[in-house]
Protein backbone atom coordinates (compact mmCIF):
# COMPACT_ATOMS: atom_id res chain seq x y z
CA UNK A 1 0.00 0.00 0.00
CA UNK A 2 1.64 3.25 -1.03
CA UNK A 3 2.12 6.42 1.08
CA UNK A 4 -0.76 7.86 -1.59
CA UNK A 5 -3.13 4.95 -1.43
CA UNK A 6 -3.36 5.78 2.11
CA UNK A 7 -3.33 9.01 1.95
CA UNK A 8 -6.82 8.38 -0.10
CA UNK A 9 -7.48 5.97 2.60
CA UNK A 10 -7.13 8.97 5.36
CA UNK A 11 -9.42 11.14 3.05
CA UNK A 12 -12.48 8.39 2.44
CA UNK A 13 -12.05 7.27 5.90
CA UNK A 14 -12.43 10.97 7.35
CA UNK A 15 -15.71 11.73 4.97
CA UNK A 16 -17.01 8.42 6.42
CA UNK A 17 -16.73 9.24 9.97
CA UNK A 18 -18.14 12.61 9.63
CA UNK A 19 -21.39 10.60 8.11
CA UNK A 20 -21.24 8.02 10.90
CA UNK A 21 -21.55 10.74 13.34
CA UNK A 22 -24.11 12.78 11.59
CA UNK A 23 -26.04 8.89 11.69
CA UNK A 24 -25.17 9.04 15.04
CA UNK A 25 -26.21 12.18 15.96
CA UNK A 26 -29.70 11.74 14.26
CA UNK A 27 -30.09 8.79 16.13
CA UNK A 28 -29.40 9.72 19.59
CA UNK A 29 -32.63 12.14 20.17
CA UNK A 30 -33.77 11.54 23.86
CA UNK A 31 -30.70 9.55 24.78
CA UNK A 32 -29.19 10.31 27.96
CA UNK A 33 -26.00 8.78 26.68
CA UNK A 34 -23.34 11.72 26.89
CA UNK A 35 -20.71 10.07 24.35
CA UNK A 36 -23.42 8.91 21.37
CA UNK A 37 -21.20 9.37 18.30
CA UNK A 38 -18.09 9.83 19.76
CA UNK A 39 -15.61 8.53 17.20
CA UNK A 40 -13.95 5.49 19.24
CA UNK A 41 -10.41 5.55 17.25
CA UNK A 42 -10.41 9.23 16.87
CA UNK A 43 -6.44 9.40 15.72
CA UNK A 44 -6.62 6.96 13.84
CA UNK A 45 -7.30 8.79 10.39
CA UNK A 46 -4.88 11.59 10.53
CA UNK A 47 -1.91 8.93 11.37
CA UNK A 48 -3.02 6.30 8.74
CA UNK A 49 0.10 7.08 6.79
CA UNK A 50 1.97 5.86 9.63
CA UNK A 51 1.02 1.89 9.88
CA UNK A 52 3.76 -0.19 10.35
CA UNK A 53 2.02 -3.55 11.24
CA UNK A 54 -1.31 -4.62 12.11
CA UNK A 55 -1.65 -7.48 13.89
CA UNK A 56 -5.16 -9.98 14.29
CA UNK A 57 -5.65 -12.53 17.01
CA UNK A 58 -8.65 -15.12 16.78
CA UNK A 59 -8.60 -17.78 18.82
CA UNK A 60 -4.60 -19.48 18.37
CA UNK A 61 -4.79 -18.11 14.94
CA UNK A 62 -2.52 -14.83 14.70
CA UNK A 63 -2.42 -12.79 11.83
CA UNK A 64 0.69 -10.55 11.48
CA UNK A 65 0.98 -8.32 8.90
CA UNK A 66 4.10 -5.48 8.12
CA UNK A 67 4.78 -2.39 5.88
CA UNK A 68 7.34 -3.35 3.41
CA UNK A 69 7.85 -1.27 0.52
CA UNK A 70 4.74 -0.11 -1.12
CA UNK A 71 2.49 -2.78 0.73
CA UNK A 72 2.11 -5.06 3.47
CA UNK A 73 2.95 -8.85 3.93
CA UNK A 74 1.93 -11.50 6.39
CA UNK A 75 4.29 -13.66 8.54
CA UNK A 76 5.23 -15.45 5.60
CA UNK A 77 6.40 -12.63 3.30
CA UNK A 78 3.42 -13.33 0.87
CA UNK A 79 1.56 -9.78 -0.13
CA UNK A 80 -1.81 -9.32 0.85
CA UNK A 81 -4.04 -7.58 -0.75
CA UNK A 82 -4.31 -3.66 -0.60
CA UNK A 83 -8.03 -3.22 -0.60
CA UNK A 84 -8.06 -5.82 2.53
CA UNK A 85 -5.69 -3.71 4.42
CA UNK A 86 -7.75 -0.40 3.41
CA UNK A 87 -10.86 -1.78 4.61
CA UNK A 88 -9.84 -3.07 7.62
CA UNK A 89 -7.90 0.29 9.02
CA UNK A 90 -11.07 2.49 7.23
CA UNK A 91 -13.64 0.01 9.24
CA UNK A 92 -11.51 0.67 12.51
CA UNK A 93 -11.48 4.54 12.07
CA UNK A 94 -15.45 4.42 11.74
CA UNK A 95 -16.38 3.02 14.49
CA UNK A 96 -18.48 5.19 16.94
CA UNK A 97 -20.21 4.70 19.96
CA UNK A 98 -23.54 4.06 20.10
CA UNK A 99 -23.64 3.02 23.55
CA UNK A 100 -21.77 2.00 26.53
CA UNK A 101 -21.75 -0.97 28.05
CA UNK A 102 -20.38 -3.41 31.18
CA UNK A 103 -16.74 -3.54 32.54
CA UNK A 104 -17.17 -6.10 34.10
CA UNK A 105 -14.66 -8.65 33.28
CA UNK A 106 -16.94 -11.47 34.04
CA UNK A 107 -19.73 -10.15 31.82
CA UNK A 108 -17.11 -10.15 29.09
CA UNK A 109 -17.95 -13.67 27.05
CA UNK A 110 -21.52 -12.88 27.01
CA UNK A 111 -20.76 -10.46 24.55
CA UNK A 112 -18.37 -12.07 22.96
CA UNK A 113 -15.06 -9.96 24.58
CA UNK A 114 -13.37 -12.41 26.25
CA UNK A 115 -9.73 -12.85 25.22
CA UNK A 116 -8.74 -14.33 22.61
CA UNK A 117 -8.03 -17.57 23.70
CA UNK A 118 -10.78 -18.15 26.25
CA UNK A 119 -12.61 -21.02 25.66
CA UNK A 120 -16.23 -19.83 25.62
CA UNK A 121 -17.19 -16.24 23.81
CA UNK A 122 -13.67 -15.17 22.78
CA UNK A 123 -13.31 -11.70 20.97
CA UNK A 124 -10.60 -10.91 18.18
CA UNK A 125 -7.74 -9.02 18.78
CA UNK A 126 -6.49 -6.35 16.21
CA UNK A 127 -3.66 -4.50 16.94
CA UNK A 128 -2.14 -1.48 14.93
CA UNK A 129 1.09 0.19 15.14
CA UNK A 130 3.67 2.86 14.08
CA UNK A 131 6.48 0.92 12.11
CA UNK A 132 8.44 2.13 15.46
CA UNK A 133 5.72 0.63 17.90
CA UNK A 134 3.78 2.90 18.76
CA UNK A 135 -0.09 2.09 19.06
CA UNK A 136 -2.86 3.38 16.96
CA UNK A 137 -5.04 1.02 17.95
CA UNK A 138 -5.65 -1.72 19.93
CA UNK A 139 -9.16 -3.37 19.76
CA UNK A 140 -10.88 -6.47 21.08
CA UNK A 141 -14.11 -6.73 18.65
CA UNK A 142 -16.96 -9.43 20.04
CA UNK A 143 -20.70 -10.12 19.04
CA UNK A 144 -22.31 -8.20 16.10
CA UNK A 145 -25.57 -6.61 17.03
CA UNK A 146 -28.20 -5.47 14.35
CA UNK A 147 -30.08 -3.90 16.35
CA UNK A 148 -28.25 -0.69 16.35
CA UNK A 149 -29.87 1.07 13.25
CA UNK A 150 -28.53 1.93 9.97
CA UNK A 151 -27.47 -0.09 6.96
CA UNK A 152 -23.99 -0.86 9.22
CA UNK A 153 -25.57 -2.31 12.37
CA UNK A 154 -23.42 -2.60 15.21
CA UNK A 155 -20.56 -4.74 17.17
CA UNK A 156 -19.37 -5.10 20.98
CA UNK A 157 -16.13 -3.70 21.16
CA UNK A 158 -13.22 -2.95 24.00
CA UNK A 159 -10.18 -0.91 23.96
CA UNK A 160 -6.90 -3.05 24.80
CA UNK A 161 -6.21 -1.38 28.65
CA UNK A 162 -9.69 -0.46 29.44
CA UNK A 163 -12.39 -2.46 31.29
CA UNK A 164 -15.42 -0.43 29.72
CA UNK A 165 -17.35 -2.46 26.62
CA UNK A 166 -19.10 -0.02 24.29
CA UNK A 167 -22.14 -0.85 21.89
CA UNK A 168 -20.63 0.49 18.50
CA UNK A 169 -22.12 1.64 15.17
CA UNK A 170 -20.04 0.31 12.32
CA UNK A 171 -18.26 -3.38 12.85
CA UNK A 172 -14.43 -4.52 11.95
CA UNK A 173 -14.17 -5.46 8.45
CA UNK A 174 -12.06 -8.96 8.56
CA UNK A 175 -11.15 -10.93 5.87
CA UNK A 176 -13.72 -15.05 6.71
CA UNK A 177 -10.51 -16.53 6.66
CA UNK A 178 -7.40 -16.43 6.21
CA UNK A 179 -7.18 -16.90 2.45
CA UNK A 180 -8.88 -13.94 2.01
CA UNK A 181 -6.27 -11.53 2.95
CA UNK A 182 -4.08 -12.95 0.15
CA UNK A 183 -4.74 -12.78 -4.23
CA UNK A 184 -5.15 -15.98 -4.45
CA UNK A 185 -5.04 -16.43 -8.12
CA UNK A 186 -1.95 -17.78 -8.72
CA UNK A 187 -2.67 -19.04 -12.64
CA UNK A 188 -5.43 -18.85 -15.40
CA UNK A 189 -4.23 -21.77 -18.10
CA UNK A 190 -7.40 -22.26 -20.61
CA UNK A 191 -7.97 -25.93 -21.27
CA UNK A 192 -8.13 -24.69 -24.78
CA UNK A 193 -4.76 -24.11 -24.97
CA UNK A 194 -2.91 -26.98 -23.14
CA UNK A 195 -1.28 -29.02 -26.39
CA UNK A 196 -0.22 -31.99 -23.64
CA UNK A 197 0.29 -32.80 -19.91
CA UNK A 198 2.74 -34.63 -17.84
CA UNK A 199 1.33 -36.43 -14.35
CA UNK A 200 3.94 -38.56 -12.32
CA UNK A 201 1.74 -40.31 -9.31
CA UNK A 202 2.79 -41.29 -6.33
CA UNK A 203 3.71 -44.65 -7.17
CA UNK A 204 6.33 -42.48 -9.78
CA UNK A 205 4.85 -43.85 -12.73
CA UNK A 206 4.46 -41.31 -15.68
CA UNK A 207 1.17 -40.93 -17.52
CA UNK A 208 1.49 -38.46 -21.22
CA UNK A 209 -1.80 -36.99 -22.26
CA UNK A 210 -2.56 -34.83 -25.77
CA UNK A 211 -4.48 -32.49 -26.33
CA UNK A 212 -8.63 -34.03 -27.16
CA UNK A 213 -10.84 -30.82 -27.89
CA UNK A 214 -10.76 -28.60 -25.02
CA UNK A 215 -10.01 -31.98 -22.66
CA UNK A 216 -7.26 -34.31 -22.66
CA UNK A 217 -6.73 -38.15 -23.52
CA UNK A 218 -3.88 -40.37 -22.68
CA UNK A 219 -1.23 -40.47 -25.14
CA UNK A 220 -1.28 -44.08 -25.23
CA UNK A 221 -4.67 -45.14 -25.14
CA UNK A 222 -5.56 -48.70 -23.48
CA UNK A 223 -7.23 -51.64 -25.92
CA UNK A 224 -11.13 -52.17 -24.05
CA UNK A 225 -10.79 -49.27 -22.28
CA UNK A 226 -12.66 -46.27 -22.35
CA UNK A 227 -11.66 -42.76 -20.65
CA UNK A 228 -13.42 -41.56 -17.33
CA UNK A 229 -14.12 -38.36 -19.06
CA UNK A 230 -14.98 -36.30 -15.61
CA UNK A 231 -11.26 -37.13 -14.37
CA UNK A 232 -10.06 -36.12 -17.92
CA UNK A 233 -11.85 -32.92 -17.44
CA UNK A 234 -10.64 -32.38 -14.36
CA UNK A 235 -6.93 -32.31 -15.70
CA UNK A 236 -7.85 -30.27 -18.53
CA UNK A 237 -9.23 -27.54 -16.43
CA UNK A 238 -6.75 -28.04 -13.48
CA UNK A 239 -5.27 -24.16 -13.61
CA UNK A 240 -7.84 -22.54 -15.02
CA UNK A 241 -8.91 -20.12 -12.06
CA UNK A 242 -6.01 -21.87 -10.07
CA UNK A 243 -6.11 -20.55 -6.40
CA UNK A 244 -4.73 -21.69 -2.98
CA UNK A 245 -5.72 -22.01 0.09
CA UNK A 246 -3.23 -21.25 2.26
CA UNK A 247 0.53 -20.13 1.85
CA UNK A 248 4.18 -20.75 3.45
CA UNK A 249 7.74 -19.92 3.06
CA UNK A 250 8.90 -22.48 0.64
CA UNK A 251 11.44 -24.92 2.52
CA UNK A 252 13.82 -27.72 1.54
CA UNK A 253 13.47 -28.35 -2.54
CA UNK A 254 11.01 -31.55 -3.53
CA UNK A 255 12.88 -34.62 -4.99
CA UNK A 256 13.25 -34.80 -8.49
CA UNK A 257 10.82 -38.10 -8.66
CA UNK A 258 8.20 -35.91 -6.39
CA UNK A 259 4.75 -36.50 -7.68
CA UNK A 260 4.23 -33.74 -10.13
CA UNK A 261 1.35 -32.31 -12.82
CA UNK A 262 2.81 -30.41 -16.23
CA UNK A 263 0.49 -28.89 -18.47
CA UNK A 264 1.80 -27.07 -21.92
CA UNK A 265 0.34 -25.03 -23.94
CA UNK A 266 0.43 -23.72 -27.61
CA UNK A 267 2.02 -20.61 -26.63
CA UNK A 268 4.79 -22.60 -25.18
CA UNK A 269 3.78 -22.07 -21.49
CA UNK A 270 4.82 -24.82 -18.53
CA UNK A 271 3.12 -25.23 -15.66
CA UNK A 272 4.36 -27.75 -12.92
CA UNK A 273 2.72 -28.34 -9.63
CA UNK A 274 4.77 -30.62 -7.52
CA UNK A 275 3.55 -32.35 -4.29
CA UNK A 276 5.19 -31.64 -1.01
CA UNK A 277 5.46 -35.01 1.51
CA UNK A 278 3.06 -34.41 4.38
CA UNK A 279 4.60 -34.32 8.02
CA UNK A 280 1.43 -35.43 9.46
CA UNK A 281 -1.97 -36.52 8.09
CA UNK A 282 -3.25 -32.54 8.85
CA UNK A 283 -0.06 -31.44 6.60
CA UNK A 284 -1.56 -33.25 3.34
CA UNK A 285 -2.41 -30.19 0.19
CA UNK A 286 0.92 -28.50 -0.19
CA UNK A 287 2.31 -28.01 -3.20
CA UNK A 288 5.23 -26.33 -4.98
CA UNK A 289 4.48 -24.38 -8.22
CA UNK A 290 6.57 -23.31 -11.14
CA UNK A 291 6.47 -22.11 -14.61
CA UNK A 292 7.89 -22.03 -17.77
CA UNK A 293 8.73 -20.28 -20.77
CA UNK A 294 9.35 -23.23 -23.40
CA UNK A 295 8.60 -20.59 -26.07
CA UNK A 296 10.44 -17.33 -25.82
CA UNK A 297 6.85 -15.86 -26.69
CA UNK A 298 5.62 -16.79 -23.18
CA UNK A 299 8.42 -15.04 -21.10
CA UNK A 300 6.26 -12.93 -20.01
CA UNK A 301 3.38 -14.86 -19.00
CA UNK A 302 6.06 -17.00 -16.86
CA UNK A 303 7.46 -14.25 -15.45
CA UNK A 304 4.15 -13.18 -14.35
CA UNK A 305 3.69 -16.66 -12.44
CA UNK A 306 6.92 -16.53 -11.35
CA UNK A 307 6.48 -13.52 -9.68
CA UNK A 308 3.41 -14.69 -7.20
CA UNK A 309 4.88 -18.62 -6.65
CA UNK A 310 8.85 -18.13 -6.27
CA UNK A 311 9.65 -18.83 -2.89
CA UNK A 312 6.59 -19.59 -1.14
CA UNK A 313 4.57 -23.42 -0.98
CA UNK A 314 0.34 -23.47 -0.78
CA UNK A 315 -1.83 -25.11 0.00
CA UNK A 316 -4.75 -26.32 -2.41
CA UNK A 317 -8.02 -28.22 -2.54
CA UNK A 318 -8.20 -31.55 -1.49
CA UNK A 319 -10.19 -31.98 -5.02
CA UNK A 320 -7.05 -31.06 -6.48
CA UNK A 321 -4.22 -33.27 -4.16
CA UNK A 322 -6.45 -36.58 -5.48
CA UNK A 323 -5.15 -36.36 -8.88
CA UNK A 324 -1.08 -37.20 -7.70
CA UNK A 325 -3.02 -40.76 -6.73
CA UNK A 326 -4.12 -41.41 -10.01
CA UNK A 327 -2.68 -44.26 -11.82
CA UNK A 328 -3.80 -45.12 -15.66
CA UNK A 329 -6.58 -47.67 -14.18
CA UNK A 330 -8.14 -44.70 -12.58
CA UNK A 331 -8.51 -42.64 -15.83
CA UNK A 332 -10.37 -45.76 -17.70
CA UNK A 333 -13.08 -48.13 -17.29
CA UNK A 334 -14.28 -51.02 -19.27
CA UNK A 335 -15.90 -50.28 -22.67
CA UNK A 336 -19.35 -50.71 -23.47
CA UNK A 337 -20.35 -53.67 -25.73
Amino acid sequence: MTPKSLAILAVLTAAAVGTAIIEARNDQAGSAIADRGRVLIPDLVAKANGIGTITVTSGKTTTALTRVGDGFSDATGYPVKTETVRALVASLATLTVAEGKTDKPDRYADIGLADPDAAKGAATEIDVKTGDGASLANLYAGAKDLSVGGSRGGQYVRVGGEAKTYLVRGSVDLPSDRADWFDTRLVDVKPKDIVSARLINTAGTTIAFVKSGDSLALATPVEGKTPEQAKFTRLAYMFQGFDFEDVRKAGAAPAADAPSYRVETGDGLAVTMTALPPATDADKGWVRLAAEAVDPKSADAAKAIAAKVDGFEFRIKSTYADLFGWTVDDLVKPAQG
